[in-house]
C-alpha cells in the first residue's frame, strides 16, 4: 500500500520532471528572443553589395544609447568641444539612402536593465521593436530605401527605448539621420520627407513628442530659435525641432535654457553631499554632420548659460547639423545624501536638449 508521504514524493517528482521538460523544450527560444541572427539574412538581400550595409553596434544604457558604425562609407566619429574624439555617437545613427543598418545590440551589464530598440518610422518597411536583454546579443535591421511603396526620404527619424527602465526613460530618444552620400538633400527629397512626416503627425502619431516638428527656413540668413521648457525639452519635443535651411546660407542659432529649479528637470543635479543645483559643467554648440559620419563642432562651443540666449553662427556647408547638448550629462538623484545600494539609487546618463538641422541644396 502506498503511503500518503510516498504519494507526495511521487507528485513532487512528477512536477520536477514536467518542469525539466518545459525548460529543455523552450531553452532555444529563451536565448533567441529578439536575438536571432537570422533576422539579418532575412531582412538584408543576399545580393546587397557590402557598400550598402553598415555594421552597427548599439550599446543600451540607462538612459542613453551609444552607436558605433563602421562600414558602408560611414565611420562614426564625434569630436567633442574639448578636442577629444569618440568612435561612437550618442542617441544617433547616420545612414545613406538605400543602405541597411545592420544592428547588433547589447544592454550594458551593470549600467542598465532590459532595454528596447523601437524605430516607429511611419512609412518604413521595417518597423523595429526589439528587446535588448542584459547578457544576450540582439539583432535588428533598418532599411533606408524604397521597397514596395515604402519610401524613406532623406531626413531625421526618431528611435527610442520602448522599455521602462526608470523615471527618465522617456528621454532615451535618438534620431536616424538619412543624408546623401555627397552633396545636399534635394528639394524633392525634403518635400517627400515633410509629406510623410505631416501624414504621421496628423494621423497615427498625433501628439507624439518623439517625432519633432519640421520648420523650413528659406532665408539666406535664417535665425533659428529654440527654448527649453521646465522638463528640459526644446519646444516641447524630444529631440527638438528639425530645421531645414538652404545650402551655404549663414545660419544663426539661438538656444535658450531657463534655470532648472526642481527634480522634474535632469539639469537640476545632486552633488555627492546630497545638495541640488543647476548643472554647469556642460558645453553647448552646433555640430556639423559630414557625409562620412564624422561630427565636428561648427561654431565656438559655449559653457551652458541659463536664462540667457546662447547664440551660434555657422555656414551651412555640411549635409546636416546637430544643435544643443549632443553628449549626455551624468544625473544623480541623491536627496539629502540618501542614495545608496540599500535605499536605492537613481542615476544615469541623460540627454534631451538637442535637435537637428537638414541642409537643402
Amino acid at each position: 500500500m502506498v503511503s500518503k508521504e510516498q504519494y507526495e514524493w511521487i507528485w513532487t517528482g512528477f512536477a520536477i520532471v514536467l518542469l525539466a521538460v518545459v525548460v529543455v523544450t523552450t531553452l532555444p527560444q529563451v536565448f533567441t528572443v529578439g536575438g536571432d541572427a537570422s533576422v539579418i539574412t532575412h531582412d538584408i538581400p543576399t545580393n546587397a553589395p557590402p557598400s550598402n550595409v553598415i555594421p552597427t553596434t548599439v550599446n543600451a544604457m540607462q538612459y542613453v544609447f551609444t552607436v558605433s558604425e563602421h562600414g558602408g562609407g560611414i565611420n562614426s566619429e564625434l569630436v567633442l568641444p574639448n578636442g577629444s574624439t569618440l568612435p561612437f555617437y550618442y542617441n544617433l545613427m547616420v545612414v545613406h539612402p538605400g543602405q541597411y543598418l545592420n544592428m547588433t545590440m547589447y544592454a550594458v551589464i551593470g549600467k542598465t536593465a532590459t532595454e528596447n530598440m523601437y524605430i516607429p518610422v511611419y512609412n518604413a518597411k521595417y518597423v523595429v521593436d526589439t528587446q535588448i536583454v542584459p547578457g544576450l546579443t540582439q539583432y535588428a535591421v533598418w532599411y533606408a530605401g524604397n521597397v514596395s511603396g515604402y519610401p524613406i526620404a532623406c531626413g531625421a527619424y526618431a528611435f527610442l527605448s520602448g522599455e521602462y527602465d526608470g523615471p527618465w526613460f522617456s528621454y532615451q530618444v535618438g534620431e536616424i539621420l538619412v543624408i546623401p552620400q555627397s552633396g545636399y538633400i534635394s528639394p524633392s527629397a525634403i518635400q517627400r520627407y515633410i509629406t510623410a512626416s505631416n501624414t504621421a503627425h496628423t494621423s497615427a502619431l498625433v501628439g507624439d513628442p518623439y517625432n519633432p516638428p519640421i520648420i523650413v527656413e528659406n532665408s539666406p540668413s535664417p535665425v533659428l530659435t529654440v527654448v527649453s521648457d521646465k522638463y528640459a525639452a526644446f519646444n516641447d519635443s524630444i529631440p527638438g525641432p528639425t530645421f531645414v535651411v538652404n545650402a551655404n546660407s549663414t545660419v544663426t542659432m539661438n538656444l535658450i535654457i531657463p534655470t532648472p529649479s526642481g527634480d522634474h528637470n535632469w539639469l537640476y543635479n545632486y552633488s555627492t553631499t546630497g545638495v541640488a543645483s543647476p548643472d554647469k559643467d556642460l558645453y553647448v554648440d552646433v555640430y556639423a554632420v559630414w557625409w562620412n559620419g564624422t561630427i565636428t563642432p561648427a561654431a565656438q562651443p559655449q559653457e551652458i548659460q541659463y536664462n540667457t540666449p546662447m547664440t551660434f553662427t555657422f555656414k551651412a556647408n555640411a549635409p546636416a547639423y546637430l544643435y544643443g547638448i549632443v553628449y549626455p550629462a551624468f544625473y544623480n538623484y541623491d536627496l539629502d545624501g540618501m542614495s545608496n545600494l540599500v535605499t536605492g539609487e537613481q542615476m544615469g546618463y541623460v540627454m534631451s536638449l538637442w535637435g537637428s538641422v537638414l541642409v537643402e541644396g
